[in-house]
């Protein structure tokens, strides 16, 4: 039983909004919230039939379908969410044929019972911002983008401006 427990998070302003948001009276950071409760605080074999792991600190297994029904949402509600925050850099997820291990990014430690237990996943944000930007975009609507789905648009040359010489104007009324 986790007693007293404490978390060290770490969120960016875009982040932050994100979670706090609710489009269709969706709490992100609900969603979230299990993720951090799920996540285990010292390495955990984890076995279920036709899939075994180890979870190390820092890591959750929840399928897409305990979420929803833990919940109470939609399951393609909870898959674009997870994508979106995958994309935000908040967790890293990883999904197999039975279950989904996400990775906390956002959770630099944990106090529990007084004693501090660091994150070895825990990513910097500038080092996740760094990350991003190879990551495709996905939009509210879980739709995947990528560079070739935005119209080309061609911007043709324009001459470079000329400053006017200033001759003839009064120094005196310049401010």
């Amino acid at each position: 039983m986790k007693t007293d427990l404490n978390y060290c998070i770490v969120l960016s302003s875009e982040q932050l909004a994100y979670l706090a948001g609710s489009k269709y009276g969706i709490d992100r950071m609900k969603i979230l919230h299990r993720l951090i409760e799920a996540a285990v605080l010292e390495g955990t074999e984890y076995a279920m039939k036709g899939f075994s792991t180890t979870l190390q600190v820092g890591q959750a297994i929840l399928s897409e379908v305990e979420l929803s029904s833990k919940l109470g949402y939609d399951k393609k509600t909870i898959s674009r969410v997870l994508d979106k925050i995958n994309q935000l850099g908040i967790v890293s997820s990883t999904q197999s044929n039975r279950t989904s291990v996400h990775t906390l990014k956002c959770i630099s430690a944990w106090m529990l019972d007084g004693n501090r237990i660091d994150n070895p996943f825990y990513v910097q944000l500038k080092d996740r911002q760094n990350e991003r930007k190879n990551t495709p975009i996905i939009s509210e609507e879980g739709e995947l983008f990528s560079p070739s789905s935005f119209p080309s648009v061609s911007v043709s040359p324009q001459p470079a401006a000329k400053e006017e010489s200033g001759e003839g104007i009064p120094t005196d009324n310049m401010a």
